[in-house]
């Protein structure tokens, strides 16, 4: 009497059918309840930078030329906070005046917590309004800074205290 054996491919291929289907709809899960944020390179829209990327670099080719910028914060506490940048004309040594800024301080995951900044004086270095830090980890300064001509873009990331 021989007996049939029996073959397990099919429940072999039924099995990793299931899974992929499986794993398909948890990533669709996962990616739902975390939705990408806009990248805003140089705080402008990605279509923005990837069509004028040249004329961009440029400018900030110049502006480093003419100013040093240095943000000063290393860190932040939770709570009131104050951030100040000095910029230095590069010739004379002088500080720079009729410069404009954008500021934005954001996480680097969630753009909830953004916070824009402009400057409120100018005195050995520009000095912009008290801001809360509500939440700890790592923030970024995004600063767009310019003198109607030309503009230089500064990143710096810092943590919480």
């Amino acid at each position: 009497m021989s007996k049939k054996q029996k073959s397990f491919w099919p429940y072999g291929i039924t099995i990793a059918i299931l899974a992929v289907v499986v794993m398909g709809a948890m990533t669709i899960k996962v990616a739902l309840n975390h939705p990408v944020q806009m990248d805003e390179a140089y705080m402008k829209k990605y279509q923005n930078v990837d069509n004028h990327i040249n004329e961009i670099e440029k400018s900030q080719e110049l502006f480093n030329k003419q100013y040093n910028v240095k943000i000063n914060n290393n860190k932040f506490a939770l709570g009131k906070n104050n951030l100040n940048i000095t910029v230095t004309d590069r010739y004379t040594n002088k500080i720079a005046d009729n410069l404009t800024f954008h500021v934005k301080i954001t996480r680097p995951d969630d753009d909830r917590y953004d916070i824009k900044l402009t400057a409120k004086e100018k005195a050995d270095n520009y000095i912009f309004p008290t801001f809360d830090i509500k939440k700890p980890g790592r923030w970024i300064i995004l600063v767009d800074a310019s003198n109607g001509k030309v503009s230089g873009f500064y990143k710096k990331e810092v943590d919480t205290k």
